[in-house]
This record gives structure tokens, sequence and C-alpha cells, in this order.
């Protein structure tokens, strides 16, 4: 900010084209304190609509830890922001980004008629949790304006906490309105998990939302979601921690269709077991899906890899509206019954033609110990 501001004059007869280019690398605190009220000019470029649209009020630009971050605002600098400065382009701001120490005032200092997007960053799960309870601005703002939701909390050690999932089932009985929530997972080094597992109650409300990017910590807590409130989901972005059978899938219809459905990403980076048990159904329910992602590490005991063969035949017959393909699939096999031959990386690249896939690469292995092969196939160009 200090740089900005020693700078100036040196800066005054740059044509408005570099000092456009300016104004967009710098985050709105540094523009406010260092251009507002230089000359008329300044103020013009400042106040344009473009930048004002969005209203990004975050210092920490890059997040490269995963647990801590100070904001680095002045507090003088916040309040000369707040009284000087909103109250005149509050009218103008459809988008807003706010940090933990400067979401209050900068709430309070003005009210945002056509606000529809709110990005709250860099906050303490607690900290925000009490907001979300006693705030009655944010509250209300929340209740009655916004549509779209980011949220980003800081990462502790725990990768979950109940804190985290009641934000998250407040939020849901909380925004009548809202349609696009990405729940913690703004920054690849700040993901935060959450727990589904409440719906099972059945007492919650039905939501609006219909695009949802979130980390759960178990294939069962994605079903919560696609089985419970989120009757409108059109689109779900999920990286799932674990995939593993649960006696509480035994309660859940297999076989009910999620005909809303049109975009499924699905990441999990931990190995399983059950991807014919409980993979393969969930897919086949989706039979309106335009668009689909899986990243998915795959064991198999006495059974053979997963190849363009099986994906058609499993689930991708039923999908007659997909366009979009993207996948990485890794799958290990050990033989403890049976022993049979497996195919060669010729055979997995011949079953995947003819079948409207994208371009593939496979890689077959069965000299990888501790398992009898390997094979991994995946999409080009290789979107993960």
């Amino acid at each position: 900010m200090s740089n900005l501001n020693n700078n100036r004059l040196n800066i005054l007869d740059l044509p408005d084209e570099i000092l456009c280019l300016i104004i967009e690398k710098l985050n709105m605190v540094d523009v406010f304190y260092s251009l507002v009220n230089v000359n008329q000019r300044f103020n013009r470029l400042v106040f344009d609509s473009l930048y004002i649209h969005h209203l990004n009020m975050r210092t920490i630009m890059n997040i490269n830890s995963s647990y801590d971050q100070t904001s680095l605002i002045d507090p003088k600098v916040l309040s000369r922001i707040c009284k000087k400065i909103i109250p005149g382009i509050h009218s103008h701001v459809h988008k807003l980004t706010v940090e933990e120490y400067s979401m209050k005032q900068i709430l309070l200092a003005s009210n945002y008629p056509p606000l529809y997007s709110l990005s709250l960053i860099n906050f303490q799960a607690e900290t925000l949790y009490e907001y979300l309870i006693d705030n009655l601005i944010l509250r209300d703002l929340l209740a009655k304006q916004i549509r779209h939701l980011n949220i980003d909390m800081k990462k502790t050690r725990e990768q979950s906490s109940i804190t985290v999932s009641k934000i998250f089932e407040l939020i849901l009985s909380l925004c009548k309105n809202l349609t696009v929530l990405n729940s913690c997972d703004m920054f690849p080094t700040r993901k935060r998990v959450i727990q589904t597992l409440y719906m099972l109650r059945g007492n919650y409300t039905p939501s609006a939302l219909t695009k949802l990017k979130i980390n759960v910590p178990s294939l069962t807590d994605c079903l919560c979601l696609l089985d419970g409130p989120l009757v409108c989901l059109s689109t779900l972005i999920i990286n799932v921690l674990c995939i593993y059978h649960s006696d509480i899938l035994e309660a859940r219809d297999p076989t009910k269709k999620l005909p809303n459905l049109k975009c499924f990403s699905f990441t999990s980076f931990g190995h399983t077991y059950e991807y014919d048990n409980l993979i393969v159904p969930l897919l086949c329910r989706m039979i309106n899906l335009e668009e689909l992602k899986l990243y998915l590490l795959v064991r198999r005991m006495d059974s053979t890899y997963i190849d363009g063969y099986q994906l058609y035949d499993q689930f991708l017959i039923y999908m007659t509206q997909l366009k979009k393909f993207t996948f990485y699939i890794k799958t290990e096999v050990s033989f403890q019954t049976v022993r049979f031959e497996l195919p060669t990386n010729e055979d997995i690249q011949r079953s995947f033609i003819g079948r409207r896939y994208p371009r593939v690469t496979s890689y077959a292995n069965t000299q990888s110990v501790p398992f009898d092969g390997v094979c991994h196939i995946y999409s080009l160009p290789y979107g993960f």
C-alpha cells in the first residue's frame, strides 16, 4: 500500500489504459487509499462501474498458508473507506468480498440494494458461526438478497469440525434465495471438510440451491446431499475423502433417479474397493447428466482393469444427454482365489474406440508390487 502511495506522482502522467491495468492488479483497499482524491481523472477511473460492480475488500491476495492469515488492512484506512467512500458507491455494488476483520464495519457503512453475491474470506469458523447467529445485518442480507455465496475458513489441525458443519446447515436454512454456494473450497490449501449426515433426520427444508462446491468425509455424506434437501441441484462439484460401505446406506433407495443433475464432478484421493457396489449405481441414477468429471483410485480383488467397455456398459450407456466426460481412473488389481491374464495396454486403448470417448491415454503395468497389475486411464487434455 505504501509503495503505491509514495509513487503517486510518478503515475500521474500515465495513459488511462495503463492506469486501468494497475487498478485491476491491486485490491480495492490499496486503490481507495492511494488513488482517490488525487485528481478528478483518478476518481473517474477508480469509481468506474467496472471496478465498483465487484467491491473486493480482500487484502490477502496470495493465500499460501493452510492455517492462519492475518488481515493487512489498517484500521484507520478501513474507517476512512467506510465513512468517506462506501456511502457514495453502495448503490453500484453487485458483488462484495470481505474478510473477517473488516466485514462488520463494511456492512455497517451502508446498505447495498443491488448486492447478490457475497464472498466471506479468511474467517475463523467459530467467529463466522457467531456472526451468522447474532449479526442481524448479515442475517438479513443472506435471507433476503444473497443468491451467490462463497465461504473460506481458516484451516485448523482438524480436517472437519462440528462448527463447520453447523455453519453449512445454518446457511441452507437461512439463505432462502441462495442458488450458488462454494462451501470452503475456494483455495487449494484451505479446503474444509463438512459432514452432512444431519440431513438424514429428515426435518430439513428443501433448498433452492442449484450449484454446490463442497468437500465431505465420505460417500455417505455425498448421498445425503443428493437425496436430502437439495432437490433443485443441477451442478455438484464434490471431493470425497473416503468411499466405503456404511450401514446408513441400507435405508436408502440406490435406484432413485436424479433427473435434475446436469453436471457432476466427483474427486476422491482415497483408495476404494467399492467402485462396483457404490460408485457405479450412483452414476446410473444421473440419467440427464450433460457433464461428468471423475477422479478415482480403485482397488479390485480377482477382477480386471476398468476400461472403455466397462465404463460404457456400466453407466455411460444410460447418460444419453452426456456432452463432456473428463476422467482419471487408476485400477489396482490383486489375485487371491483366481488368476488370469490381464489386458495389455493395447487392449485398454482398443476398448475406447467407437464409443464417442474423448482422446484417451492409458498405461498398464503387471510388474507393480504389491499388486498383480495397475492400470491408469485418463482423458486428454488432462483435467486434474
